[in-house]
């Protein structure tokens, strides 16, 4: 009874929807979220050869509406409707293929226009409407089935700025794993006008009763292939559409392999039988569009008439699966073995061309050449690029996998545009993936490529086949030549599915000392190691007391997690992490957090400040020199008197706790007169840069260095290090004096925050004839910097009677004061990165967009309110720096009442000179002054700028 309902439930939907359109509109299909539905359409009787291109010179597209939802759909002519079976190269039929992701009303809107090369013609009023132009109706989508486990059930796969595709309906991540070979995989001979290439014949087998065919029985052997690639738990195939003047010659959309303007009706219905099977299956759609030998063949590479066409008859007919991979070419670009090839501009204008007539956005991808430097020529200029998914990487060296792999993630974090980043292909060419029969265990390829792909936070393999071994990239016509290989490729697939939130986790391989494990983390929760062969293995679990437990997993066999040497461990420095059950092969070791974290709101990124008195953790089990507080400059530094500490590098760590997110980093370093100190900065023990300070002469100078981008995720460990050096400049006692390896902050800001963007529509303060006044409390923006103190207004209006008094005095009868005000007297508690803030740009800070008419040299000065001996500096800078220039404003006299100074602190005169305070303004324009904190309990009333030298606003 319950299967009567749902069939009467269907057919009554599909009546009603067939019945709401026009006579010359047929709609079929499931009226389900994400099913196929199928708009048929009848005009004009054409053909494929017919002298006016019905590819080229009509164009049908459908707007689908259902609430803010909009979907323009290219649809395509299909001769008698019926191509797949009739072989009909002629007819009146033309469809549109439409998968929705929303339940409820859609409604629908034609246009059918006739024109020369309309179908390539971006305009809407291109052509004249013919025929069903303007036909419209509605109908209605439900939910998916509840409890179904079809590949409708997931949704479509798609790109969303993520290191992962995921499911759209579930949000799942997606990860992938199938096969690279045969890449003319349609070179089968059961197509229409296709060369006998393939007959798979080994899965006619694999073919089952249901299964579908066309022509009555053609199809059974390559359906069957499907079948049996779906059984080991593989999900995607890669495929040429087009290899004219290619490696196979055997694969093209036309009527004729010379043709370029007209498309085979029959063959392409035919392939989309065998496309609609993979989607039952599961299989993505590697659609690889071209290759290095035919990327040339339309419009010589460029995209023009014939490439258009070619794509959008490709996204008409086939867009709408549930998962596709477009790739813009096998090894794209010229190298010296292959000069001739698309050039930068190229790619993109297809690349964009796929997302602007793809209404349903599938991933874009490219397939690199097999060398990194090849790659690098290629891919550099593309990151960032809005219209690229990621790479699809080719590469000659299987060991250079897991590396290659972690470039490409790292290099994509640092732009707008993460990518996704598979192996696709490994060399050395003749050889790929061998057969069962020469590789029984795979131990080649499962370690480097397989495993060296995901735990770099890589998504996932395809498998290429040699050319010097049986069922090869050409002539496979059996994938049960690989079925080990399946089986450890969906072992891997499914330790990661089962055992790791791996979307959440990245790349740490140096948490390990040995150099050939691979670390996968998600940091302070879970860790997976990847052993290539078993020996003592240690794990650096910084800042963490945390007890883990140990299991060990068989990437050779699968099956359960097993207990080795160690059942737990505690979190710390270099701990062992214990043996396998075996010391056989490769094993991957799972240390998971007993107690589970809290799960905490993900926030917006926001400026961090590490300071290195107050945030970082000096390792004192380190073999080499330690730090010891200098607390008069605000630093670490290293006792270079000790000559043992000259040799090596003093260590600290933090651990970062902002937000995940990409970062801006800058180091500050104090450099000084007597050695230039060398630096290195690591991230989960990966040096991310390494420092020497200049050569300067104070005896102390606060230096920033810019790192560059750097993502971060909650948790990564930091680490500075620092090394003492000496310039043989400066006597000292028997010899030369050394510099202490000094350094005061690590700065992390977001990576899209910009003041200038940020206050682009706000009216700046205007400077005329060289003067520029404005009030403290009226800036346009405050930040506390990732600190504990921030600026706060204060005004006649509060309640507290000794703020009061101060706003009562102060201009406009306002003020801000940088608070809470912890460090009265020298004799208060002094906390760097707290209190006290000796480096500009460290603290909070306040800005103010001007404009300035006269540029030149601008005598900064303040008008302050001081108190005490601990409450009389700040800082300015211009447009996000902090020259020397404006560092250490300092007030002396005039305390208890507003006073204006403009001098700056100096080793030698702390209370300095007036009138040496300046910012330059090379040019007229717009500029942002800012304040930073140098004390809390800083009271500021307002500020002046002015080219007058001899000014004094007492």
């Amino acid at each position: 009874m319950k299967r009567t309902n749902k069939l009467f439930y269907f057919y009554a939907l599909f009546v009603f929807c067939y019945l709401a359109q026009g006579q010359n509109t047929k709609i079929e299909g499931d009226l389900r979220k994400w099913h196929k539905i199928t708009l048929t359409f009848e005009g004009q009787e054409l053909s494929e050869d017919d002298a006016f291109n019905p590819f080229l010179n009509y164009r049908l597209n459908v707007t689908f509406k259902n609430g803010d939802l909009t979907y323009v759909v290219p649809g395509f002519y299909a001769a008698d409707g019926n191509a797949s079976e009739s072989s009909s190269t002629k007819g009146k039929i033309w469809k549109v293929r439409f998968r929705p992701d929303k339940t409820g009303k859609w409604e629908y809107r034609v246009s059918f226009r006739k024109g020369v090369n309309i179908a390539v013609n971006d305009s809407i009023e291109a052509g004249e409407p013919i025929s069903f132009n303007g036909a419209n109706g509605s109908f209605d989508v439900a939910d998916v089935e509840s409890g179904s486990s079809t590949p409708e059930s997931k949704g479509r796969i798609k790109y969303t700025g993520e290191r992962y595709l995921r499911y759209a309906e579930t949000n799942e991540a997606f990860l992938k794993g199938g096969a690279d070979s045969p890449e003319d995989f349609l070179g089968y001979y059961e197509f229409d006008q296709t060369p006998a290439s393939h007959k798979y014949s080994p899965h006619a087998k694999d073919w089952k009763l249901g299964d579908p065919v066309w022509q009555k029985n053609k199809g059974k052997n390559i359906i069957g292939a499907l079948n049996y690639l779906a059984s080991k738990g593989m999900n995607a195939v890669y495929f040429l559409t087009m290899n004219v003047q290619g490696d196979g010659k055997d694969v093209w959309p036309w009527i004729h392999e010379n043709e370029r303007y007209r498309f085979d009706c029959s063959k392409l219905d035919q392939w989309e039988v065998v496309f609609d099977h993979m989607d039952k299956l599961g299989l993505m759609l590697h659609i690889v569009l071209q290759e290095t030998e035919n990327e040339l063949l339309l419009d010589i590479g460029q995209l023009g008439v014939q490439r258009k066409l070619y794509l959008r008859e490709l996204i008409a007919r086939f867009s709408h699966h549930l998962g596709v991979t477009w790739n813009l070419g096998e090894e794209n670009g010229p190298v010296h073995w292959s000069p001739k090839g698309q050039d930068d501009n190229d790619r993109k204008a297809m690349m964009e061309y796929i997302k602007l007539n793809d209404p349903y956005q599938n991933f874009v991808a490219l397939h690199t050449h097999s060398v990194p430097e090849e790659q690098d020529q290629i891919l550099l200029p593309l990151l960032g690029n809005r219209n690229l998914d990621g790479p699809s990487i080719q590469i000659h060296d299987p060991n250079l996998v897991h590396e290659t792999t972690k470039k490409w993630i790292r290099e994509s974090q640092k732009t707008d545009k993460i990518w996704v980043v598979n192996l696709d292909e490994i060399g050395p060419a003749d050889v790929g993936a061998k057969p069962d029969a020469d590789d029984p265990t795979h131990d080649e390829v499962r370690g480097p490529v397989l495993w060296g792909n995901l735990m770099a936070g890589g998504a996932g393999v395809e498998w290429y086949f040699g050319y010097k071994f049986a069922h090869m990239d050409l002539n496979c016509e059996d994938w049960r030549s690989r079925d080990a290989l399946w089986d450890q490729t969906k072992i891997a697939l499914d330790f990661f599915h089962s055992y790791l939130p791996f979307s959440e986790m990245h790349n740490a391989d140096n948490l390990t000392k040995n150099d050939d494990d691979f670390v996968f983390a998600k940091n302070r929760e879970i860790y997976a190691i990847y052993i290539p062969e078993v020996r003592k293995t240690e794990i650096d679990l910084l800042d963490l007391n945390e007890t883990y437990t140990v299991s060990w997993f068989n990437p050779r066999t699968g099956g359960k997690l097993q207990k080795g040497t160690k059942r737990q461990i505690k979190g710390g420095k270099g701990i062992d992490i214990g043996l396998p059950p075996n010391k056989e092969g490769d094993w991957v070791a799972l240390l998971k957090r007993k107690k589970v974290l809290k799960k905490e709101n993900t926030l917006k990124p926001e400026v961090v400040t590490l300071d290195a008195l107050g945030d970082f953790e000096v390792d004192q089990n380190n073999e080499g020199p330690s730090f010891y507080r200098d607390e008069l400059n605000g630093v670490l530094a290293i006792d270079a008197s000790n000559e043992n500490n000259r040799e090596d590098y003093a260590v600290a760590h933090t651990v970062f706790r902002g937000e995940e997110g990409l970062y801006k980093a800058s180091f500050i370093s104090m450099a000084e007169n007597d050695g230039e100190s060398a630096y290195i900065i690591r991230l989960n023990g990966t040096i991310l840069d390494t420092i020497v300070n200049p050569e300067v002469n104070e005896n102390f100078k606060g230096v920033e260095h810019v790192l560059g981008k750097v993502f971060l995720y909650k948790y990564d460990v930091i680490q500075i290090e620092s090394k003492v050096m000496t310039n043989g400049k400066i006597p000292e006692n028997d010899g030369t004096a050394w510099s202490r390896g000094r350094w005061s902050a690590l700065k992390l800001v977001p990576n899209n925050f910009s003041l200038k963007e940020l206050l682009k529509d706000r009216s700046p303060f205007v400077e005329e004839n060289g003067f520029l006044e404005v009030e403290a409390e009226s800036f346009h923006f405050k930040t506390n910097n990732g600190t504990k103190r921030d600026w706060v207004i204060q005004s006649r209006d509060m309640d507290d009677k000794e703020v009061s008094g101060h706003a009562r005095t102060a201009s406009m009868g306002a003020y801000i004061e940088a608070l809470p005000d912890t460090r009265v007297t020298h004799d208060d508690a002094l906390f760097h990165g707290e209190n006290f803030f000796p480096i500009a740009g460290i603290g909070g800070v306040v800005s103010y967009k001007i404009r300035i008419n006269n540029p030149g040299k601008y005598y900064v000065w303040a008008s302050a309110f001081s108190s005490g001996s601990e409450d009389n500096g700040v800082h300015v800078g211009i447009d996000e720096k902090w020259p020397e220039s404006g560092s250490r404003m300092q007030w002396c006299e005039g305390k208890d009442r507003w006073t204006w100074s403009s001098a700056q602190r100096l080793l030698d005169n702390h209370c300095g000179t007036p009138n040496t305070i300046f910012l330059n303004f090379e040019s007229a324009g717009e500029y942002i002054v800012s304040f930073s904190m140098r004390e809390d309990g800083f009271e500021m009333d307002k500020w002046i700028i002015t080219t007058d030298n001899s000014f004094n606003p007492e």
